[in-house]
């Protein structure tokens, strides 16, 4: 089926290629041979079908490749009528009626809907259905007094006939337009071996049940009951909920498909009297398949795109909930619940775990000397240097103010000190200016813990670290100063050792 798909759209981009008279002609080809073959099932006296797929023809021809294709439609209609019997004359009407309907529903549809390769509201399966509705007014009120003015049919039969001609392009174009807009999109992705297999036992399940439904009349000799036809409708629901819109469309065609075999079948045998009933069963039917399929199927895109939207903004506000919005690193609230992660890990594998905690020296300097954008200028340099200075598996934060913290899993206390005197070497290296003015030397202060050695938990850990940092401030800043804080020695009693 992917196979297929990537086919058609091949197709429609080598339509797009050829030059416009080659494009009219080809539609004009296309549309005279789906006219000739609908024909073959007319209902006398020869001038109008239960469905007519070339109206679904010349819409999406107009949908897809604009409104200049319009002379391939008014030919291949032209040359088709004119071998049903109709003079020059009439066929050149009704040609140009039915051009006219194509260009009036594609008009409706592109300034309500847009080019709906495909449906993604239910809105706009209404909206196709009703465009299609009215603009085939169009063609069966030209085709139908024409006729009666040449005296081909007679005026008695006007409303009967009308009715039998806009039902034909009604129903071809809300059964063959979606089929066609939705099979010139690009290739979907290839279904995996379980939805293949799935795919296979929908497909002869529908094909043996419409073609029972449908056959029962033979069996009966009476025209199929309306209510016996809602046996395809789950058919519709299991495409729209499990399938791609193109499978929706594609069930619709063949399920009609056999509806309007069987109805026109019935129509050769059944009482004149009934030919209303048949066609109205069949106009019911096919209203019914198309605008639950579709509708169903619009929804379900509808959902799936409102949930990927849900799901963005979700990861939106996950991020903004983990993140500063100054420099883009994580905030205080995720540092802490990382540290405790990495804790009970630490603890359970019986690893070091380490924390950094670094203030820039003499920060409000920067700001009341500067400004504030000066200083939150710094500050985002200062994330950016400390990025680079980390392992996949470490996280920098911004813990509040000038004040950063990293966490290093499985570093011990020589690995997170030699750690910390490379961005204390890197920092003092920094040359920052900020529009154009240089803003002196920065420099930072560093208070270190590691777990066990320091501390038994992420609250005695972060309290080292700070404690350490303390000290490292107070005897003179641009220091590291380890914490030398000893865990808490489990409390003892009568020789029991008491956690």
């Amino acid at each position: 089926m992917a196979a297929k798909a990537g086919d058609r759209r091949e197709t429609v981009a080598l339509i797009r290629r050829l030059s416009h008279p080659g494009q009219v002609l080809l539609l004009a080809a296309v549309y005279f041979i789906a006219a000739k073959l609908s024909l073959t099932l007319a209902i006398p006296p020869g001038y109008a079908t239960a469905v007519w797929p070339p109206s679904g023809i010349a819409l999406a021809a107009i949908l897809l490749f604009g409104r200049r294709v319009w002379p391939g439609i008014w030919l291949g209609a032209t040359l088709a009528n004119l071998g049903v019997d109709a003079s020059a004359t009439t066929a050149v009407i009704i040609g140009t009626g039915n051009t006219l309907e194509a260009i009036a529903g594609a008009g409706i549809v592109q300034r309500l809907v847009g080019i709906p390769r495909r449906f993604e509201r239910g809105r706009d399966v209404a909206i196709f259905v009703a465009a299609a509705a009215v603009s085939c007014t169009i063609a069966a009120t030209i085709a139908v007094t024409s006729l009666a003015f040449t005296g081909r049919t007679s005026w008695s039969e006007f409303l009967p006939n009308w009715w039998t001609w806009w039902q034909g392009d009604v129903t071809g174009i809300i059964i063959v337009a979606p089929f066609i807009l939705n099979w010139s999109l690009r290739r979907a992705a290839p279904w995996p071996l379980p939805k293949r297999l799935e795919a296979v036992c929908f497909a002869l399940l529908l094909l043996a049940v419409t073609h029972f439904t449908f056959s029962f009349g033979d069996v009966a000799g009476l025209p199929t009951p309306f209510s016996l036809t809602f046996a395809i409708l789950p058919f519709m629901i299991w495409a729209a909920l499990r399938f791609s819109q193109r499978v929706v469309t594609t069930a619709i065609a063949a399920s009609c498909a056999f509806a309007v075999y069987y109805t026109v079948d019935d129509l050769n045998t059944l009482p004149h009297s009934l030919l209303n009933e048949s066609l109205l069963t069949l106009l019911a039917f096919i209203s019914t398949v198309v605008v639950t399929g579709l509708v169903l199927s619009a929804v379900m895109i509808e959902r799936t795109r409102a949930m990927e939207r849900l799901s963005r903004v979700l990861d939106d506000l996950r991020e903004q909930a983990m993140t500063d919005p100054l420099t883009g690193l994580y905030n205080r609230r995720y540092m802490w619940e990382f540290l405790q992660r990495e804790w009970i890990r630490s603890k359970r594998r019986e690893i070091p775990l380490a924390l950094i905690m670094i203030d820039l020296d003499n920060f409000k300097r920067v700001n009341d000397t500067f400004g504030h954008q000066a200083g939150d200028f710094v500050l985002t340099a200062i994330a950016g240097l400390l990025r680079t200075h980390i392992r996949s598996s470490d996280i920098v934060c911004r813990h509040g103010g000038e004040e950063f913290a990293l966490v290093l899993p499985e570093a011990t206390q020589d690995i997170v000190r030699r750690r910390a005197e490379d961005i204390q070497a890197a920092i003092k290296r920094l040359d920052l200016e900020f529009r154009d003015v240089p803003l002196g030397r920065i420099t930072a202060s560093f208070g270190v813990a590691v777990f066990p050695d320091n501390a038994d938990g992420p609250d005695s850990m972060l309290r080292a670290a700070d404690e350490a940092l303390y000290t490292a401030k107070n005897e003179g800043r641009d220091r590291i100063v380890v914490s030398t804080a000893r865990p808490l020695a489990p409390k003892t009693l009568g020789g029991a050792i008491h956690v």
